[in-house]
């Protein structure tokens, strides 16, 4: 196939500043000082020494519509639907610390039987889109994480009969 990888991804924020932050405090990426003077406000922003994700303003720009060909025209947002947008991660308690630290609501997943074990981290970005935070070999008991910024946690083991059972805490 010939797609090798995703490159990055466009938000476009109803409050560039606060979502910038948002992702730069809550989530640790950096902003790219190499991002071009395209004629409109905007970030670009690092994850891992990676540029990924792209942000620009709602607020209606000429060039900006122009540049997404029109894309989002006076200033609304969306070309399609997108359910959520996923990362890799690193240290779940650190994370989870950060997270709490900002005050952002979360959610937890937890699937001790994958291979390789996963668990996940689900919150909301400032325009509402939905962050999935996922830790691969990671074998954590959400129940010891319920509180403290957790709205829910849940877990899905297979019983003694090879059957998928969900048990929500």
């Amino acid at each position: 196939m010939p797609i090798t990888e995703l490159n990055h991804f466009l938000l476009v924020a109803k409050d560039l500043e606060r979502t910038k932050d948002f992702y730069c405090r809550v989530l640790g990426m950096e902003v790219d000082d190499e991002r071009p003077d395209f004629g409109f406000p905007g970030y670009w922003l690092k994850a891992n020494g990676e540029t990924c994700v792209h942000l620009a303003s709602q607020q209606p720009n000429q060039i900006r519509d122009k540049f997404l060909l029109k894309k989002h025209p006076k200033g609304t947002t969306g070309s399609g639907a997108v359910d959520h947008i996923a990362f890799l991660a690193k240290d779940p308690r650190e994370v989870r610390s950060r997270i709490q630290s900002n005050k952002v609501e979360m959610h937890f997943r937890s699937f001790p039987d994958a291979k390789p074990p996963l668990f996940q981290i689900f919150l909301k970005d400032p325009d509402d889109v939905t962050i999935e935070l996922n830790f691969l070999g990671e074998r954590i008991d959400e129940r010891e994480w319920q509180g403290g910024g957790a709205a829910s946690a849940m877990s899905l083991k297979k019983d003694a009969g090879k059957k998928t059972k969900i048990a929500q805490h």
